[in-house]
């Protein structure tokens, strides 16, 4: 077998180079950074499972200005079962599920949205069984409305269900394993852990597919026919009006123009 200039094989050199590919991919300082107002059980389960930072580990914890876990250019919104329900509401929170999402799109490459555990756990004064079936079938109806809507109106964000949360712990393991094998670079940033928002944002159609049901292409559209957002929401036009672009039945409708009362301030457009 022949040896080059230093006395190895061909051989020799293969072994050589995968213990040194093997070698970097074990020192490497290799982070999933997790957002410090996450479920604390969780993210016990998570040292547990990967080690925290200050100690060797891979689980670095700190205040995240969006998502709940990044891995590399991977953002992912992680939502309890039941904490998806009361932020489609709002309840107990300044912004809902939706704002949340857009912010989730416009700073990562990959953006996740991944929701764990399968339980309803409705909140109903009394115990009363009535009420709490009644609060049961409530709940699941908004969360299925959500999810029939998020497709249209989030197509590039990945959404993924899982059964529990140690499925999570294992899902966010197992991905973080995965890049980290592919060679991509998951270290904490210094500075800033979000990519910067490049895209223009047009804040006509922001305003527009805030509305539940109402996509980014059904907003542009309408934008398209009405010419503006205070022509959409004068005082004359009317729910047949909107109804006459592709995508808007009658709820959607309806739901654009609940949005005269918060625009209120809108000038009437000269025709």
């Amino acid at each position: 077998m022949l040896a080059n200039a230093g006395g190895m094989t061909a051989l020799q050199m293969l072994i050589h180079q995968r213990f040194d590919f093997i070698n970097k991919l074990m020192t490497a300082r290799i982070m999933l950074i997790v957002d410090d107002r996450e479920n604390d059980l969780l993210i016990h389960k998570l040292y547990a499972s990967m080690g925290k930072h200050d100690e060797g580990g891979l689980v670095h914890v700190k205040r995240l200005v969006s998502a709940d876990y990044i891995i590399g250019e991977i953002g992912i919104e992680a939502k309890e079962i039941n904490d998806l329900y009361h932020s489609i509401l709002g309840h107990g929170r300044s912004r809902t599920i939706i704002g949340q999402l857009h912010d989730l799109r416009n700073n990562f490459e990959r953006p996740v949205l991944v929701v764990y555990g399968t339980k309803l756990k409705p909140y109903v004064r009394g115990g009363n069984r009535q009420a709490i079936a009644k609060e049961m079938k409530k709940m699941s109806a908004v969360i299925k409305k959500f999810k029939q809507n998020f497709l249209t109106q989030f197509p590039d964000i990945q959404y993924m269900e899982l059964s529990s949360m140690d499925e999570m712990v294992d899902w966010l393991h197992a991905m973080h394993t995965n890049m980290r094998i592919k060679g991509i670079s998951t270290k904490a940033p210094k500075e800033q852990v979000t990519k910067p928002n490049n895209r223009k944002v047009d804040l006509r159609v922001s305003v527009l597919s805030s509305i539940e049901g109402i996509s980014e292409r059904a907003a542009h559209d309408l934008l398209t026919h009405f010419g503006s957002l205070p022509r959409i929401l004068r005082s004359r036009t009317s729910q047949r009006q909107l109804m006459q672009v592709d995508g808007i039945g009658r709820t959607r409708a309806k739901a654009i123009l609940s949005l005269r009362e918060r625009y209120a301030d809108q000038p009437e457009p000269k025709d």
